[in-house]
């Protein structure tokens, strides 16, 4: 896998991705390029989360992308889940999540191009595993993965 990395803001927050199963896992979302034009989307890995998605476009499939998405490929529509995702919790702020300035490594998994233009202001999403360069901020995300499943 290509890894990558950056120096950015970082929106991190838990999700609920399988309803049936009421798997959880913690998300990180930022952007590469002078205008932001790649959405990059990572999953925080949290030691003994089975429950972790491991291709975070087969997780956005699952979510019905394709009813919002109509005149795009499959790929297209996984890819922009992401980034609407990604951009609502950084632009609206995530239940239990925080926005960070930090430095990040991705080991890249996937990426698509979108044909039609932009969205969200990306024309592209990448999408693997993230891991949040600072110690301390990284720990700070894994601890998002047990507050989701608390009861407030």
């Amino acid at each position: 896998m290509l890894e990558i990395e950056g120096r950015g803001r970082v929106a991190v927050w838990p999700l609920l991705h399988d309803w049936q199963t009421s798997a959880r896992c913690v998300l990180a979302y930022t952007t590469t390029g002078h205008f932001g034009d790649t959405a990059v989307m990572g999953v925080i890995p949290v030691e003994g989360n089975e429950a972790e998605p491991g291709d975070l476009f087969a997780m956005a499939g699952r979510h019905d992308p394709g009813r919002l998405y109509t005149a795009m490929t499959p790929d297209e529509q996984r890819a922009c889940w992401l980034a609407c995702s990604g951009f609502s919790a950084r632009l609206l702020g995530a239940p239990k999540g925080f926005e960070v300035t930090t430095e990040w490594k991705l080991d890249m998994a996937r990426t698509v191009t979108l044909s039609r233009g932009t969205m969200y202001g990306h024309g592209r999403v990448t999408a693997g595993r993230m891991r949040i360069v600072d110690n301390e901020i990284h720990a700070r995300a894994v601890a998002l993965l047990k507050s989701a499943v608390e009861v407030p």
